[in-house]
């Protein structure tokens, strides 16, 4: 038997804005982190870029709460 999930999405109301893929892309946010880059030195990055490059698999590791 083969296995499927099926997410539908919730229906939009007139209250709720949807953003448009330009826009979308424009997103950025996060925090500033200090990290270890292998094991020696030090450097910071946007955990929201790093955790969507983890997402990905761009890169491995635990994500950054």
């Amino acid at each position: 038997m083969e296995r499927a999930l099926t997410i539908k999405d919730l229906p939009v109301t007139a209250e709720e804005a949807t953003l448009a893929p330009e826009k979308m892309k424009l997103l950025r946010g996060g925090r500033a982190v200090q990290v270890t880059v292998d094991g020696q030195r030090p450097g910071t990055v946007d955990d929201w870029q790093m955790n969507i490059a983890i997402f990905e698999g761009r890169i491995n590791g635990p994500y950054i709460v």
